[in-house]
C-alpha cells in the first residue's frame, strides 16, 4: 500500500511539473533543436519541429527527475525504481565502466539503480562523475547522500568541479580497482571542434565528437565498459544494458550508445535542446 501511495505522489508530481514546464527560453531552444534534427537526422521541418518539442518535455522530465533524487521524498524514490526494469546488470571482478547518455531520465535513475544494486550486493561500491560547475543540481550535498545511503541507495558523488577532471578519474580508477562500478556520461560535455582526446562519432548524417573520459578511464583500470540506457516506458523506464566492451575498444561503446538511442527515437536526448553553439 505504501509503496502504491508512493507511486501514485510521483505520477501526480510528475505531470505536474510537466503541465508547469513553461521556459520563456523555450521557443529558442526548440527552434535550435529543430535545426539540428534537420541537419543530422535529415527530418523535414514539420517532423523536425515535432521532435524538438518532444526534446523540450523529455528535458524538463529530466529536470523533474533530477530534483526527485536531490530532494524528493524517499518512498517516491523507492516507488519509482521499484517500478524500473533493471533486468540482470553484468559486473567485472576488476571493476566496471558504466556509461551513459543523457537520454530521457538517466541521470537520476541510473545512479538510483546502481546504488540499489549495490546495496543488493549485486555489484560492489558504486561511484558517479558528474560536473556541478554546468549543473549544480546534479550534486547531492553530503546530507542527502546520507539519508540515500540510510535508505538503500549508497552513491559516491565524484564532482569534477570540487575535485578537477584528473582527481575525479583518479579517484575512480581506485574505486574500479577495487572492484567498484563507476557512472560516466560519455555526452556530459560537448567538446568544442579542434579539442583533444575526443572520440568522434556518427550521428545521423553528421559527426558528433565526445570527451573520452570513460575510454580513459576504462583503459587506465582495465576495466570493460558496460554501455547502458534508460528508456521511457509509458509512466516507467528500463535500463537497457548493451554488450560490455573490453577497454581497448572503448571507443566503439559511444558509438553503439548513439545507434541504439537516436534512431529508434531521437527526442528523449537532451543535448538536442543543449545551448552549445558548436553543436
Amino acid at each position: 500500500m505504501l509503496q502504491d501511495a508512493g507511486w501514485a505522489s510521483y505520477l501526480v508530481a510528475r505531470r505536474a511539473a510537466l503541465a508547469s514546464c513553461i521556459d520563456p527560453h523555450a521557443a529558442a531552444s526548440t527552434a535550435h533543436a529543430a535545426r539540428r534534427l534537420a541537419t543530422y537526422l535529415g527530418f523535414a521541418p514539420d517532423e523536425a519541429r515535432r521532435h524538438a518539442r518532444r526534446s523540450h518535455l523529455f528535458a524538463a522530465d529530466a529536470a523533474f527527475h533530477d530534483q526527485l533524487l536531490g530532494s524528493g521524498r524517499i518512498d517516491v524514490i523507492r516507488a519509482l525504481i521499484d517500478r524500473t526494469d533493471t533486468g540482470a546488470l553484468p559486473a567485472s571482478a576488476s571493476g566496471t565502466v558504466a556509461v551513459s547518455l543523457h537520454y530521457g531520465p538517466a541521470t537520476s535513475i541510473l545512479p538510483l539503480c546502481l546504488a540499489r544494486a549495490s546495496r543488493n550486493g549485486r555489484i560492489a561500491a558504486f561511484a558517479v562523475i558528474q560536473n556541478s560547475h554546468r549543473v549544480a543540481a546534479v550534486m547531492l550535498p553530503p546530507g542527502r547522500q546520507a539519508e540515500l545511503t540510510t535508505h538503500g541507495f549508497p552513491l559516491i558523488d565524484l564532482d569534477i568541479a570540487r575535485l578537477g577532471e584528473l582527481g575525479a578519474l583518479r579517484r575512480a580508477r581506485a574505486i574500479l580497482r577495487a572492484g567498484g562500478t563507476v557512472l560516466i556520461f560519455a555526452d556530459g560535455q560537448l567538446p568544442r571542434p579542434g579539442t583533444k582526446r575526443t572520440i568522434a562519432c556518427r550521428l545521423g548524417r553528421g559527426n558528433l565528437a565526445l570527451a573520452n573520459g570513460a575510454a580513459w578511464l576504462a583503459r587506465s583500470a582495465g576495466a570493460p565498459l558496460l554501455p547502458l540506457l534508460v528508456r521511457p516506458m509509458r509512466d516507467a523506464h528500463r535500463v537497457e544494458a548493451l554488450p560490455c566492451v573490453p577497454p581497448e575498444h572503448a571507443e566503439a561503446t559511444y558509438q553503439a550508445l548513439i545507434d541504439a538511442a537516436i534512431p529508434s527515437d531521437p527526442a528523449p536526448w537532451s543535448r538536442w535542446c543543449a545551448g552549445a553553439p558548436h553543436f
